[in-house]
């Protein structure tokens, strides 16, 4: 992300350098998210295979694995968020919030 140029830098727009065309910083920003989005997408994938093969070779580690998810979102999806957000972003979004709507969706009992 320290490609990125500052939010006003000069610019009265707010985006990328002084003279910089706006739609270079919305590039560079959309290759960001799609680069995140792959990462997010490939790391789902292999702890979906994981949890997968645990639970079919342990039927009761089904359960396990969802009071696991559990505890960890509670304990740590705050500063995950922050880690991955970083300091611009955690200053644009209401972290708490986000953090709330998190641990509640891996609470349900239709997730894990």
């Amino acid at each position: 992300m320290d490609d990125f140029p500052p939010r006003t830098n000069g610019n009265p727009d707010g985006h990328g350098a002084p003279g910089e065309p706006p739609d270079v910083w919305a590039e560079m920003l959309a290759r960001s998210v799609a680069h995140l989005a792959a990462q997010l997408t490939m790391t789902q994938i292999r702890l979906r295979a994981l949890a997968t093969e645990a639970t079919a070779r342990d039927p009761f580690a089904a359960e396990a694995v969802r009071e696991r998810v559990q505890s960890i979102a509670a304990a740590e999806t705050g500063r995950y968020l922050r880690e991955n957000l970083g300091e611009a972003l955690v200053e644009l979004i209401d972290v708490e919030a986000l953090e709330g709507e998190v641990v509640a969706f891996l609470a349900s009992p239709d997730q894990g």
